[in-house]
């Protein structure tokens, strides 16, 4: 009987909608991260969540895998919060960054302060929201660390009815996510062994700086591999882009409205030599593919319209990169209650979902709108661009150079 009350108080959910919603959060982790000015707590959420993001697509491996890494280091940063030992070192390990600093709470009040601004041409929501048992007593310095960092307000639910619990965090992730991730948590996930699910949800709608032109996107062939075909709308246009390169790959730029935002396609040089770039790349070579500055050319460019929907369980692949102990019997949860003393994470729920046309992307999570200035038109080479193979994908947001969403496209699907 005893052992049933212990295993009764000791789980809790961490919930994420990737490229829609993730959940969890942050906490005692710290080193550098920026904004406008770079601030150093900023600057070492923004870098240890990039560096997080590659690792965990290389992860990923086979197939299209489309996350958020800000969205899911959020909710792990939130939950770090409430570790405490070996289980928060690990976790700050994974996310690259120093256990048991504080400071970093204001590193991300002001990515998230930054992220929602309001801007002409863009539409974000960003929100966090932890869900506890009802009568299950959470420390006063957890809940108001989460809420004064993470605008993460506690609301009360009741999972010994696991469905009703499960409706009211679905609805609420639905509803932040502009209805584009449902059903975050499937049906027989939670249980009355639950006591907490952190959850956040973020969602981001950005126009194209230069738009497609309808009339201009016909059928063509995305070549999934030398022996699969897929026909798609192409979208076509030649403007002027920021086109990146290093000796096995080359990425576009294309800007959103607002001037701080942009989506990134990358492509292997060699055809079909993806998997062969995946390996090579490093944060640092990736950053200098998705960011960073180069001028702009003259680009003949083709991308599908497509959309991409990803639905992970990420217990192990976060076990894997050396998180394993959150996980287990012997985790340290203490700095969320003391109530019980066996808490420890059961599940970490990701989705997310990235849609482009002609117009622009949307994404669940946060998504990259940048405006960029067209240059004069000047006689010059043009190049050529076409997205007709499997690709990289990542939106960037640029004051803070924070990679919101990261994945890799094998077979993308007509957008609906």
């Amino acid at each position: 009987m005893h052992q049933q009350v212990n295993e009764l108080g000791r789980r809790f959910w961490l919930a994420g909608v990737g490229a829609s919603l993730a959940a969890l959060s942050t906490g005692r982790l710290s080193t550098l991260m920026a904004r406008d000015v770079w601030d150093a707590p900023m600057k070492a959420v923004v870098t240890g969540s990039n560096r997080f993001g590659f690792e965990l697509l290389r992860q990923l491996e086979g197939g299209n895998s489309f996350v958020s890494p800000t969205s899911i280091s959020a909710a792990l940063g939130m939950t770090a919060l409430g570790a405490k030992g070996e289980t928060l070192e690990q976790i700050a390990q994974v996310l690259h960054l120093s256990a048991g600093t504080p400071l970093l709470d204001t590193g991300w009040k002001d990515l998230i302060i930054g992220l929602v601004a309001e801007k002409p041409g863009r539409q974000v929501k960003l929100a966090n929201r932890l869900f506890g048992h009802q009568g299950f007593t959470f420390l006063p310095d957890f809940t108001n660390r989460l809420s004064s960092a993470f605008a993460a307000p506690l609301e009360r639910v009741d999972y010994s009815n696991p469905e009703a619990a499960r409706n009211r965090i679905n609805g609420w992730v639905e509803e932040n996510t502009n209805q584009l991730i449902k059903d975050l948590i499937p049906s027989g996930v939670l249980t009355p062994l639950t006591r907490l699910v952190l959850a956040n949800a973020i969602h981001f709608k950005g126009d194209w700086q230069l738009p497609f032109t309808k009339g201009a996107t016909t059928p063509g062939k995305f070549q999934v591999n030398p022996d699969k075909i897929l026909t798609l709308p192409m979208m076509k246009q030649t403007g002027n882009f920021r086109l990146r390169e290093n000796d096995s790959a080359e990425a576009v730029e294309m800007p959103c409205k607002g001037n701080d935002r942009s989506v990134v396609f990358v492509l292997p040089k060699k055809r079909h030599g993806l998997a062969a770039v995946e390996k090579e790349l490093t944060p640092q070579s990736l950053e200098k593919l998705v960011g960073g500055n180069a001028p702009n050319q003259r680009v003949e460019l083709v991308v599908p319209r497509f959309e991409v929907n990803t639905s992970l369980s990420l217990k192990k692949t976060l076990s894997a990169l050396g998180m394993a102990k959150a996980f287990s019997d012997t985790a340290d949860f203490t700095g969320m209650s003391t109530e019980d003393k066996t808490l420890h994470i059961d599940e970490v729920v990701h989705k997310a979902v990235l849609k482009v046309d002609e117009q622009g992307a949307e994404a669940a999570a946060a998504t990259g709108v940048v405006i960029g200035v067209r240059s004069a038109i000047i006689p010059q080479e043009v190049r050529k661009f076409t997205v007709d193979q499997p690709f990289l994908v990542a939106i960037v947001d640029k004051p803070t150079n924070a990679i919101l969403f990261l994945g890799r496209v094998t077979e993308p699907k007509e957008k609906a």
